[in-house]
């Protein structure tokens, strides 16, 4: 078990010359040092001095022509990962996008490209890089593109991290807040971290100071008082000249879910349940639309505030707040498009409950306006350059669009599969069958190259809360005009056994991936 003196790594009289005979240059002489578990420590120096090439044979990149390196605490060679390094000057593969450079140790080792995939982002959710994750490093700043490596190097959880002068081509404001994330990197992996600077202030900032003089180590004769250290988990901003469309990055790995065949299934019970349970406040309780419209929309809210404050993916919070959409989609397309007349109340009824009954505005109508707002979401949701992935979706920002692009699609939705039910003919079987047969083709066009899947995602998105509202007035409705007539209150209460069921599963299958903790 690592304790807080373990030592990590040892220079016994290392040395290191460069070149033969009279013309050798020695860049360090004899050095002798211990790093252990826990330790700050700065080494400091003129340009010249030696102190990135003592580094480099810290890291194991170059061989001692004199003495030796050892690391006892590290169970593996150092070069395989468990000494993390961080070089001067660029080093992000341009040909790489920044999730991709995060990943990169990992996938030369072998590891999965989805996990390694998820280590990236949440790495770069600890440096506050995380809504840089699809940006290419030609379009990053100095400081971003070292908040990446730094990301990189964090990626394969090093028990010891070297910097090599991170600051030294940075203006003293960022140089600082990569200092700040250096701290959270190693905070995170619980690593040592050893850093070779010019500048007094950032050697002030961590606990030992050594000095390096014309490639000889001088090491101090006692620690120096701790700095001051980023918290382990960081809320760092971002240097950027565009400050006002960084956000703070508080996400960690991903909150959302994996879109798998379970994750259809799950959605199209959430919608369902959505429509029944919509209904069940609205008509056979009798609230009437408006007052059951406000209600759910506070419900909303208050699980979309739950799932904002999540740290990670749980269903138990991702799904209260598709199903509290559905529910709210349900009410407000109710109000929006039928009224106080007879076609859409129940016989010998004159009211359905307080305040206005709906604006009566029809379905197409209806449709319409969502449409309009739908796209007018995705278009702000493409200027702010966030991701319409949802796997990759890790900033509040690219969060919020999100939900709103869910609550306004549900509506859509719920519209769709009213007048598809109602007013199109077809009845709840036909238009279930219809949009069943629309998603099949969506399926058959994810293997065509020109078609991007997260279009299809999108309206597949979409056309599930439909198929749920079809599948919900089926449940709900009567005999006579073609449902099963299990009520609004049975079918809620059918649903909500399966879906809960559903989470439940899908909780402990996270769980035993190594998700939730």
């Amino acid at each position: 078990m690592t304790t807080a003196d373990t030592l990590l790594l040892r220079c016994q009289d290392a040395a290191r010359i460069h070149g033969n005979g009279p013309t050798a240059l020695a860049a360090v002489h004899s050095a002798t040092c211990e790093v252990h578990t826990g330790d700050r420590i700065a080494i400091t120096g003129p340009s010249g001095s030696g102190k990135s090439t003592l580094l480099h044979l810290m890291a194991d990149v170059v061989q001692p022509t004199a003495g030796e390196i050892t690391w006892p605490g590290l169970p593996r060679v150092p070069a395989r990962g468990q000494v993390g390094v961080v070089l001067q000057g660029p080093t992000l593969v341009p040909a790489l996008s920044v999730a991709e450079n995060a990943a990169l140790p990992l996938v030369l080792a072998g590891v999965p490209s989805e996990r390694a995939h998820l280590r990236a982002l949440h790495c770069l959710a600890v440096v506050a890089a995380a809504e840089l994750a699809h940006k290419m490093p030609s379009e990053l700043s100095g400081g971003q593109a070292r908040h990446v490596a730094i990301a990189r190097t964090l990626a394969t959880s090093p028990r010891l991290i070297l910097a090599d002068d991170p600051t030294g081509d940075l203006d003293r404001a960022t140089g600082r807040r990569v200092i700040d994330v250096l701290f959270a990197a190693a905070d995170e992996a619980e690593a040592a971290l050893v850093v070779t600077t010019r500048d007094p202030a950032v050697a002030e900032r961590l606990r030992k100071r050594w000095a390096m003089y014309e490639g000889r180590l001088h090491l101090s004769p006692r620690p120096q008082a701790p700095a001051k250290v980023a918290p382990k988990t960081p809320v760092l901003s971002l240097p950027d000249a565009d400050a006002a469309s960084t956000s703070t990055a508080q996400y960690v790995v991903r909150k959302l879910p994996e879109v798998t065949l379970a994750f259809w299934i799950m959605k199209i019970a959430a919608t369902t349940l959505g429509e029944t349970a919509g209904d069940l406040f609205a008509q056979t309780l009798r609230l009437g639309y408006f007052l059951t419209t406000i209600a759910l929309f506070l419900m909303f809210v208050v699980t979309l505030l739950v799932q904002l404050r999540a740290k990670r993916y749980n269903p138990f919070f991702y799904w209260p707040v598709i199903v509290s959409t559905s529910m709210v989609g349900t009410t407000v397309s109710d109000f929006m498009n039928r009224d106080a007349g007879p076609k859409y109340l129940a016989k010998s009824t004159t009211a359905l409950g307080w305040g206005p009954q709906g604006l009566g505005l029809g379905y197409p109508t209806g449709a319409a306006i969502l449409v309009s707002l739908l796209v007018a979401i995705f278009v702000a949701w493409k200027f702010t350059g966030q991701t319409f992935v949802i796997r990759d979706i890790v900033t509040f920002r690219g969060e919020a669009l999100f939900w709103s692009a869910i609550l306004v699609s549900n509506t859509l939705g719920t519209s769709m599969g009213d007048f598809l039910s109602d007013s199109s003919g077809l009845g709840y079987a036909g238009s279930a069958l219809l949009i069943t047969g629309v998603l099949l083709v969506l399926v058959a066009l994810i293997r065509v190259p020109f078609v991007p899947n997260v279009v299809l995602f999108w309206i597949a998105f979409v056309l599930t809360r439909p198929l749920g509202a079809t599948a919900g007035d089926f449940l709900t409705k009567p005999t006579a005009k073609g449902g099963l007539d299990l009520g609004t209150v049975g079918s809620s209460a059918v649903l909500l056994t399966v879906l809960f069921a559903l989470m439940t599963y899908g909780h402990f299958r996270y769980r035993s991936r190594g998700g939730a903790s």
